[in-house]
């Protein structure tokens, strides 16, 4: 799931300052749930189902590769916390749908085009090059049960390219593309919602609402991402008004956080409707607290803060495909036992999946302010050409 961070924008009614410390640790975040979501994949891909009894340490790696789901829902709510800050502050200043979208497509469309054209290149030479079991689904892992020739179609490419994966299949081996689907979507209804109800000012974008009646899991998605709405607006609420005790703070932070770990280990074997707004809300509740608390900077999440900064988005988006490719060129038809040698191609495959989403981030996000200069200056002068004309 993709987290795209808006720059922060200047708002004079706010009374204290920003809490950098927190949004840090928010950024580490942004890492450590990425890192649970590949894990879970490269486990998936490479160590065989679960069979009985096991060591204590294929245990805990049969355990906690089943976290990516509940990953990705926490990435909704920092996603909503983030835009919908954006959005807020925007409408405040004077709302544009252009220059709105214009900051949205050339943060997303690089990673997205990169990761359809990586992911289709590596997905080919694997089929039809390599015959790998992987793609050819002689494993028999859950996370790759598809026809990949039908998926590798031009028609499926277009669609990912119009952000359709809620409708259509995710191209290729990507299937996490399809939370990158639900971000787009989520990026269109919440500002539509906002300038309709607080602004009374309605757009065609509102149009879009009616894909979740057709897609029932985004219209329960969307909630979840709301959760990290409603959490920046009790931050920007609070931060009017004179600050909590620390104490109390403190005892509510460290519940929610007990809370949250209680919610995951249940949400690990129960599944439920209502499962993912709830972990969504307890997690808003947590960061709540530590937003208030706005605790400092630790020195030892510095590389993975500037990760999720700098690069998660991207890991996210290619990591499946780059791990794909790698058991097309280390694994045989069967997956192995959740040995050394087995765990320690877990541990490869995630180590080359990190460094490529490194790379490629500096080629696609590193690029999106000056994507972003160049698509505003090609603007204002077509409105100067059509002025004077």
């Amino acid at each position: 799931m993709t987290i795209p961070r808006p720059d922060p924008d200047a708002d004079a009614a706010t009374v204290r300052a920003e809490p950098t410390g927190a949004y840090f640790h928010m950024d580490a975040m942004r890492t450590m749930f990425a890192l649970l979501v590949a894990f879970g994949h490269a486990w998936a891909l490479i160590i065989r189902d679960y069979r009985p009894p096991a060591g204590w340490l294929a245990e805990a790696g049969y355990y906690f590769a089943g976290f990516g789901h509940q990953a990705v829902i926490l990435f909704f709510v920092l996603s909503g916390f983030w835009i919908s800050r954006s959005v807020v502050r925007r409408a405040v200043r004077g709302w544009s749908w252009r220059s709105y979208l214009v900051d949205r497509l050339t943060r997303l469309m690089p990673v997205l085009l990169g990761a359809l054209a990586v992911g289709g290149l590596l997905d080919t030479i694997a089929v039809r090059l390599l015959h790998s079991p992987t793609h050819l689904g002689l494993t028999d892992t859950y996370v790759l049960r598809i026809d990949i020739a039908r998926h590798l179609s031009w028609e499926v490419l277009l669609a990912n390219m119009a952000f359709l994966q809620v409708i259509v299949p995710t191209f290729g081996t990507n299937g996490p593309l399809w939370s990158l689907s639900y971000e787009f979507w989520f990026y269109i209804w919440f500002p539509a919602l906002w300038l309709a109800l607080r602004h009374r000012r309605l757009s065609l974008a509102l149009v879009a609402l009616t894909l979740g009646w057709f897609v029932p899991k985004l219209a329960l998605a969307f909630l979840s991402w709301l959760c990290g709405a409603a959490l920046y607006g009790v931050v920007d609420w609070l931060a009017r008004r004179p600050p909590p005790r620390r104490r109390l703070v403190l005892a509510f932070t460290v519940t929610a956080a007990i809370a949250l770990l209680a919610t995951l280990a249940d949400e690990r074997f129960v599944e439920n409707t209502w499962q993912d707004p709830a972990l969504a809300l307890v997690f808003s509740a947590f960061l709540l607290g530590l937003i208030l608390l706005d605790p400092p900077a630790v020195a030892g999440l510095r590389p993975m803060a500037s990760y999720g900064a700098r690069a998660s988005f991207s890991f996210y988006a290619t990591h499946f495909p780059v791990m794909a490719f790698a058991c097309a060129l280390l694994l045989g038809s069967e997956r192995l036992v959740p040995d050394v040698y087995g765990m320690a191609l877990v541990a490869l495959a995630l180590l080359l999946s990190i460094s490529f989403a490194w790379v490629f981030a500096a080629q696609t996000e590193g690029r999106t302010p000056a994507l972003r200069d160049w698509l505003c200056r090609v603007g204002r002068r077509r409105l100067r050409g059509v002025a004077q004309g």
